[in-house]
């Protein structure tokens, strides 16, 4: 088991903006590829964290559901029209993906 953390950080006053931008993908995006069986979830930082970061997690079975996962979001026009969108309330250069490894 996987958790796949996508981080990005908000510029200056428009975390709001990027939290609902984040639900409207869930929303009409992330349901089409199946979303709601890798338990997403969105957080923000708080303590020990830049507060302007915005973290979307997908908890995976392997890294071969993962790959289906961006394989599938990469066929959706809408996925990137909504990246194009999200662009000017994100600070250049902080998108960053990491996947641990879940122990149980």
């Amino acid at each position: 088991m996987f958790s796949a953390r996508w981080q990005i950080d908000a510029k200056f006053g428009h975390k709001q903006t990027v939290i609902d931008m984040m639900r409207k993908w869930e929303r009409e995006i992330g349901s089409q590829v199946g979303l709601a069986d890798l338990k997403f979830r969105l957080m923000t930082g708080s303590v020990g964290a830049r507060e302007a970061t915005v973290e979307a997690h997908h908890e995976v079975e392997s890294l071969a559901q993962l790959e289906e996962f961006f394989a599938k979001i990469a066929k959706i026009d809408a996925h990137a029209k909504w990246g194009k969108e999200l662009e000017p309330y994100v600070v250049s250069g902080t998108s960053v993906w990491q996947i641990l490894r879940i122990v149980e």
